[in-house]
Order: structure tokens, then C-alpha cells, then sequence
């Protein structure tokens, strides 16, 4: 379906059977690297390359270099930082392996370069779900713009002609307004279907209803989206952006592919093709399918120039159409990897032997014991006999790595196409996979037996698939080992390729990354390392299992036990009941939804109370619900407080005195009402309990998890701010609440806690009926008056209330995914923007406090003893 992996598919494939029937004439190196090429003067004799196994080698002869572009590689020094550095603030749709390898090994022998800043950009990158800030982009074919698919802008109109260039497309992005998006309707979707479906089971797209659906979560009108629809049916929707493509620079060659020098002479013996080159049309370039035309083009106009140098020299040379029906006629022989046992001939039963046997037969027992037990060694695995029976389409099985993989339902979603696959029914596959794949990509997409992709069946050979191996076991999971050691972890240690080890177990987190919840730098700390101390004092246990891949497209892959390594070096964290968040939007979308389910949640969370959060049970432990649910009432209280001290700050000292009385009122409530004269009301202790619990489990878990951090990383950022944040609560306190300079005088408070009939005046807490008595209470406004005139202590206050807000922005951003608060996902984000704005509000209205005190006048207020 792909054009270019078919046709790379297709020519791995009859290149792999002419190097396996003419091993003479072509060889197949993988798992290697040319890191050097080789010269006799300004000629190119061969190649220098090192082995996975670090062995170096040398090759002789003619070289041709088509190891492609350099739009993968995105750091410092990187040809593209030289070149192109406008260019590094886009993502890429290449990997690790578009490197500029070309380029480095031409230029070191005096190959010149050119059009190194022409980088062309695609339109149609794909942004995923929870990776929208990942470097790692996927291309959303033209196919689909082909058959009907629009691009929309953030307003939800059409901004181009989707059958423009790719820079065309690019450059009107770049004047418009996204998030963008390519959409197609399911009617125009139909002729690929295959291609559409393909990318929504990977979430690349996605469906939705009609075109309300989509301008709901838009939040544009319906009628915009369908009048640059033409109509409003269901829809396949995919998010894209500008990515990296393909490089139209590269080494400067001559129409019959030698490389050339910076002066334009040909260098002897080099040879390039494809993107290692720079090409001749820049203006065509961006035009769709023009790069991969010219790489055919250039290649085989190299390939040719190449044969005719070598027939020059003397070599014998040879149609290569002529070596492959030679070789694809050939009968098919395939070795087969089961080795037959040689086989004993039966031994008679003991009532069939004569006398003369039966007393050769007792000798022989009493000489050499009875025989051994037969030995079970398992399951004996799969052997390329019967591979080789599942070789059609309905039933399609292949070998890669020593895995037999059925792949009957990936055959029609594969990216490369269906050919790509059916030419390998009933084979071993490995070479071929191994020289376009990285290692671990058919690992990544397996799916459990019944899913649309390959499914492991067994070893070749070998051992039973580990699904099967787990249930003999005895259901429990555990799997025997797979061989990994930490030295074959340890290699997988950047971030295009990531492996860490939990609990004695490998997983590729590459995919994981760029979602997890953490943060990037929390995983790449331990790139290729054991992880499991600091994963068990954060996560409880199950949370890597319910995030593995497939059930999770985006989830950690179980790579297989780690030799050599404990099950956990660490006891576990303790065990909470709280479910994942729901996925989707919880059957309420847009804001209103984030808005229900935020207040919904953070009610639920303060009815929970602090007391039943895991964390004081026979010993401290450093579960977070602790801080969430504390952290919930806390900033509950701030909200009333703060909003508190605002009104009483404007609307003058009685409202201000109104206020704290509210609370000395029902001091007898302290000690649930059975201490007499209690300082504190049950307000004021649970107050007091849930700072206590927060700073408690705050600190247990910043001393288990952040102390080995340095503070680069943001790490201590939480702990930092709580502190000072510590510090300013003891000040505050301090100054108001326990001041031994605090005066006082007589208000009229309400018979009912709130003086309802001047709520909508704006008086809440005091009366001006002169029946009501005169009660004796605290003269807070005068107290704020003393303190906040005083120009240190507002500089103080200050820069403690905007500490506080960081706090509170980052630990939103923390709590608002977690289980705990069971925020719809669909909603995190607005729910998110929602908390920032009341901790922004709630800030203001602190520092308004502080400076309007400051600044305005104060009124008198007649104290008594």
C-alpha cells in the first residue's frame, strides 16, 4: 500500500535470495557501521566498518553511499544545527539513523556539499494523543488528501489547496492559526479505506459522529466545518503540524552519480544516490513523490556507472535481472530448523520376549540400572516444517529472530503493504525484516492472539510463547528467562531507543516517554538501567502492568526477564484502590464537562477526608493520596479564606472582625466539643491536621524520591516552595493568629453565624440592628493595618504569595492526572487551565490585600480592654 516500503520490501527481498544463491556476488552486511572510508591518495578504496559486537573491518572495492538524509538528527553539531539551525525548532518524521552519515564520510575525503539548508517540511505530520511534545512525528499520507481530505485551521475553515506542494502547504500553515487539522469525510474516505483504518487503530486519526461532534470539541460553529466539508457526515480526523521530511542536500555528484570534489572533479571510486545527494530540482522537490522518484532514478544511475567502471577494470559482470531469474527459478529449497532425534528401533514387550531375551534383558538391569526417566524439556517449540504449511493469506505465518509470528490479520494494515509480508509466507523472514526495521520494532506491535497484528505463536525450535509459558507456570505471570542481562539493557540508552529494568523486568519506554505523566528526564535518568528502588518508591505496584502495550498503543513493551537481577530490591509502596481516570471526555464534553467534573471530584475528595488515605496505618508511609486529599481541603480553605479577607479588607474593619469571630465562635467545637475552652475550633484542627499531613507525606516523599536529584533537574521544585511556603505560614500565623500585639472591640455578630439580610449588600458577618448585643472580639483590621503599612513586611508577604502561586501551578499540574482525582482525560488539559486560573485569582486577591492596606488609608477603630 506504502509505495516505498513495497518497493523496499520487495527489493530486500530478491536481493536476500540472490546473496543466499550467490554468496560470491552479493553480500549482505547488517547490525554494522561504515565509520570510515577508505583511500590510496584522492582515490576511494573501500569502507571501514565496526560490528555490533565492536570487531572493526575492512572492505575493498568501488563505494557507493545511499545512507540518506540528515533529517533525524536534531542536536548540537548535528548537520542539521550547522546548516539549517532555523530548522531545529520543527519535529521530524525521520529517526536516529538519518544521521548525516553521508555527508560526514563524503566530506572527510574532500567531497563537496550543497543546498544543505533546503530541508523540505510536510504539512501532514500527525500530533498524537499525550505526544503532542514529542520530537518523533508520523506522516499522514497525500493518499488521503487525494481522495478528499481537507486541512482546517484553530477557526475551523480551509487555508490552502490540500493538492498544493508541501511548501505550499507549509507556508500557508505558517500564516495561519492552528492546532491544524486534516479531515476527511467517511463517503471520500472509502477508497482508502485500508489506509484510513490504519491510522485510526493506531490513533493517528480519529472518528467522530458528524461535524457537530468536531466543532464541539473544536468550539467553532458546526456550520463553518461544514461548509469547508461541503457537508457534515462522519469524519476521520488527524491533528498534523510542520515536520522535518526530506533533505533535497546533500553530496554534489555528476549526472552519472561520482561524487565530486569541492572544485567539481570527480573523486575515484565514490560513488552516491538518494538523499546522500544534493538533487538537481530543488523547485520540484516539495512536489509529493518526487524524492522517492529520484531516489530510484539516482540509484540506478549509479548502480550502472558502477558496473561499467568494474567491467573497465576486468571484473566480470552480470545483468542483474539475468542473476535474479536465475536465482528465483531455482527449486526451492529451505533448511529446516528442527533436528530430528535419531530414532531407536522399539524394544518387544516383556510378555513377547523369548527365555533367552528375558534373561539378557534382567543382566543388563542388574549391570546398568534401570533406564533414566525421560526428561521433560518443555515445549519443543516450532519447527520450520510447519511454518512452512501456513503460507497463504488466510493463514499466514513467518519467522523473524527465531519468533514464528502469525501475521494473517497484520497482512492488511502493514505499513509497507500486503506484498511486503506474502513474499515471506512460510519463511524465515529475518535478514530481510533485520536491514529495515530497528531492532524491537515486531516486538512494539504484537497484539494477543485475536488482534488486528502479528501474534507470537512460539520459538523456532525452542520454547512456547511466553503467554503459554506464564500459564504453565501456574497462571501467575511469571515468565521464564528470556536471556536479557543488564549489559544488553544498558545499550538501549537513548532516547529514540529507551529500555529501563523494573522489578527484574526490561521494557521499552521509547514510545512512553514523550506521555509519561512524570516527565520526560524522569525516565531518561535511568536509560538503560535498573530502575526498580526508585519506580517502587513512587508508583504502586500494578501501575507498569496496567500501562503495558497493546492495551496501552503508547504503553511500555515487556521485553522479558532480566538474568541476573533481583524481582525488587525495594518493598513495595502501599497498595491503593483508587481506579484509573476514565478515558474520553465522561459523556460531557468541552469546557462545561471539565467545569462538572472538577467540582464533582474535588467534592468527593473532601468528603473522603484525610483520615483514610493509606498513610498512617502501623508506620508513616509516603503514599501520595496524603497530599492529594489534603492538598484538595487545603486550597478549599484558601479559596474562603482569601476571598474572606478581600471582602473584609474593602468593605471595612467590622466585616474584617465579622469574619474572624466566625471562627472564635465555634472554638467549643474543638476537641469534638469535649474540651472545655478549647483554643482551637474543629475547623481550625483540621485545618491544622491537613497541613500537618501535607508537609508530613510532602517531605517523606521528596526525602524517598527527589534527594537524589540535583536541582537542575526540577525535581525540587515542589519541595523548595513548601518550604518556603512553611516558613510563611509560621510568620503569618505569627503576626495574626497567635500575635501578642492583637487589640480589640465590639461588634454586633450575627444571632446565625451570617447576617442573611445584608448578604446582598455585601455584609456577611456583622449586624446593625442595635437589639443585637455587643460582643467583645479580636480587631483583626487594625492588626492587618499595623503590619501591612510597614513596607518590609508587604515585600515579605509578597514574594511568599508568589512563591505560593508556583507551588500551586505546579502541583495542579501534578494532581490533575492522577487516579486519585479520577479527572476524565479527555478533560485534563482544561481542568489544568481552570485550576491556574483560581490559584491566578486567588493570588491576586492576597497581594490586592496586602497592597490595598498598603496604600489605602486606614479607618479608626475604637478598641476596648
Amino acid at each position: 500500500h506504502f509505495p516505498g516500503a513495497v518497493i523496499t520490501y520487495a527489493a530486500i527481498h530478491v536481493l536476500g535470495q540472490v546473496a543466499k544463491g550467490k554468496p560470491d556476488r552479493l553480500q549482505i552486511i547488517s547490525s554494522a557501521r561504515v565509520t570510515k572510508l577508505l583511500t590510496a591518495g584522492s582515490k576511494v578504496t573501500g569502507v571501514e566498518l565496526t560490528r555490533e559486537s565492536g570487531a572493526v573491518e575492512s572492505l575493498q572495492g568501488l563505494v557507493v553511499i545511499t545512507a540518506g538524509g540528515f533529517a533525524g538528527a536534531c542536536g548540537r553539531g548535528s548537520v542539521l544545527a550547522r546548516h539549517a539551525p532555523g530548522m531545529l525548532k520543527f519535529p521530524t518524521t525521520n529517526d536516529e539513523r538519518a544521521n548525516g552519515d553521508s555527508i560526514t564520510l563524503g566530506q572527510a575525503v574532500g567531497a563537496g556539499t550543497a543546498n544543505l539548508d533546503k530541508v523540505e517540511l510536510t504539512p501532514t505530520a500527525a500530533v498524537l494523543p499525550g505526544q503532542a511534545d514529542s520530537q518523533f512525528k508520523v506522516v499522514v499520507s497525500d493518499a488521503v488528501s487525494g481522495a478528499g481530505a481537507k486541512l482546517l485551521d484553530a477557526s475551523g475553515k480551509r487555508f490552502c489547496n490540500e493538492m498544493a506542494s508541501s511548501k505550499e502547504r507549509v507556508d500557508a500553515m505558517a500564516k495561519s492559526k492552528g492546532p491544524f487539522r486534516m479531515v476527511i469525510k467517511a463517503k471520500q474516505a472509502q477508497s482508502v479505506q485500508w489506509l484510513v483504518d490504519f491510522y485510526t487503530q493506531r490513533k493517528v486519526m480519529k472518528k467522530y459522529s458528524s461535524a457537530s461532534e468536531l466543532a464541539s470539541e473544536m468550539r467553532v460553529q458546526a456550520s463553518v466545518i461544514e461548509s469547508a466539508l461541503e457537508g457534515g457526515d462522519a469524519l476521520y480526523v488527524a491533528v498534523v503540524t510542520s515536520a522535518l521530511y526530506t533533505c533535497a542536500g546533500g553530496l554534489t555528484t555528476g549526472s552519472d552519480g561520482k561524487v565530486l570534489n569541492s572544485t567539481g572533479q570527480p573523486i575515484e571510486g565514490l560513488f552516491a544516490a538518494g538523499e546522500a545527494t544534493s538533487a538537481p530540482f530543488q523547485k520540484l522537490w516539495s512536489v509529493s513523490g518526487i524524492p522517492l522518484l529520484y531516489s530510484i532514478c539516482s540509484g540506478r544511475t549509479a548502480g550502472r556507472t558502477v558496473a561499467a567502471a568494474l567491467s573497465k577494470n576486468g571484473s566480470s559482470t552480470q545483468d542483474l535481472r539475468d542473476i535474479i531469474i536465475g536465482i528465483m527459478t531455482k527449486p526451492d529449497v529451505v533448511a529446516t530448523a528442527a533436528i530430528e532425534e535419531e530414532k531407536k528401533p522399539d524394544e518387544k514387550p516383556l510378555e513377547e520376549m523369548s527365555k533367552e531375551e528375558l534373561i539378557a534383558k534382567v543382566k543388563d538391569l542388574k549391570a546398568n540400572g534401570p533406564p533414566a526417566a525421560p526428561v521433560d524439556d518443555g515445549p519443543k517449540g516450532i519447527s520450520m516444517d510447519e511454518v512452512k504449511k501456513h503460507n497463504t493469506k488466510e493463514d499466514a505465518w513467518l519467522v523473524i529472530n527465531g519468533d514464528v509470528i502469525d501475521v494473517t490479520k497484520w497482512i492488511p494494515i502493514h505499513p509497507g503493504g500486503e506484498q511486503a509480508v506474502v513474499a515471506y509466507l512460510g519463511q524465515d523472514a529475518s535478514d530481510e525484516w533485520n536491514m529495515i526495521h530497528k531492532a524491537g520494532t515486531i516486538e512494539k506491535n504484537l497484539v494477543p492472539e485475536g488482534g488486528n497484528g502479528p501474534v507470537l505463536k512460539g520459538k523456532l525450535g525452542g520454547a512456547a510463547a511466553p503467554v503459554a509459558a506464564a500459564a504453565a507456570a501456574g497462571g501467575n505471570g511469571a515468565a521464564a528467562p528470556t536471556g536479557l542481562t543488564l549489559d544488553d539493557v544498558a545499550k538501549h540508552n537513548k532516547e529514540s531507543d529507551l529500555w529501563v529494568v523494573v522489578n527484574g523486568r526490561a521494557y521499552d519506554v521509547t514510545k512512553w516517554l514523550q506521555v509519561h505523566p512524570g516527565g520526560v528526564q524522569a525516565i531518561t535518568a535511568y536509560a538503560g538501567k535498573d530502575a526498580t528502588d526508585e519506580w517502587n518508591c513512587i508508583h504502586k505496584p500494578g501501575t507498569i502492568e496496567k500501562n503495558l502495550f497493546p492495551g496501552n498503543p503508547n504503553g511500555p513493551v515487556d521485553m522479558g526477564v532480566v538474568s541476573g537481577v533481583a524481582p525488587s530490591s525495594a518493598p513495595p509502596v502501599p497498595i491503593d484502590d483508587d481506579k484509573p481516570a476514565p478515558d474520553g471526555n465522561g459523556g460531557i464534553p468541552g469546557i462545561l464537562g471539565a467545569i462538572i467534573f472538577l467540582a464533582l471530584n474535588v467534592v468527593l475528595m473532601l468528603l473522603r477526608t484525610i483520615f483514610f488515605t493509606g498513610n498512617l496505618v502501623f508506620k508513616f508511609e509516603n503514599n501520595r493520596n496524603g497530599t492529594i486529599r489534603s492538598a484538595c481541603f487545603l486550597l478549599t480553605f484558601t479559596i474562603v479564606h482569601v476571598a474572606g479577607n478581600f471582602v473584609g479588607m474593602i468593605k471595612g474593619p467590622n466585616e474584617a472582625n465579622g469574619e474572624g469571630y466566625f471562627f472564635d465562635r465555634i472554638a467549643w467545637t474543638g476537641g469534638l466539643g469535649l474540651v472545655k475552652d478549647s483554643p482551637l475550633s474543629i475547623v481550625e484542627e483540621y485545618l491544622a491536621l491537613a497541613l500537618l499531613l501535607h508537609v508530613s507525606v510532602a517531605l517523606k516523599r521528596s526525602w524517598d524520591i527527589s534527594i537524589n536529584y540535583c536541582l537542575n533537574t526540577g525535581r525540587w521544585n515542589m519541595l523548595l516552595s513548601g518550604l518556603t511556603i512553611l516558613f510563611f505560614l509560621t510568620v503569618h500565623l505569627a503576626d495574626i493568629r497567635f500575635s501578642s500585639q492583637m487589640k480589640y472591640t465590639m461588634l454586633r455578630p450575627p444571632p446565625y453565624f451570617v447576617a442573611w439580610p445584608g448578604v446582598l449588600e455585601g455584609r456577611v458577618f456583622y449586624e446593625t440592628d442595635p437589639s443585637i448585643p455587643l460582643q467583645r472580639v479580636r480587631d483583626l483590621y487594625t492588626r492587618e493595618v499595623e503590619l501591612f503599612k510597614d513596607l518590609g513586611t508587604c515585600a515579605l508577604y509578597t514574594t511568599c504569595i508568589v512563591v505560593f502561586w508556583c507551588h500551586m501551578l505546579i502541583g495542579w499540574k501534578k494532581l490533575v492526572p492522577a487516579d486519585a482525582l479520577q479527572i476524565p482525560k479527555d478533560h485534563v488539559k482544561n481542568v489544568t487551565y481552570l485550576g491556574w486560573i483560581a490559584a491566578t485569582a486567588i493570588v491576586s486577591m492576597y497581594l490586592s490585600v496586602v497592597w490595598y492596606t498598603y496604600y489605602a488609608p486606614p479607618i479608626k477603630v475604637e478598641n476596648v480592654p
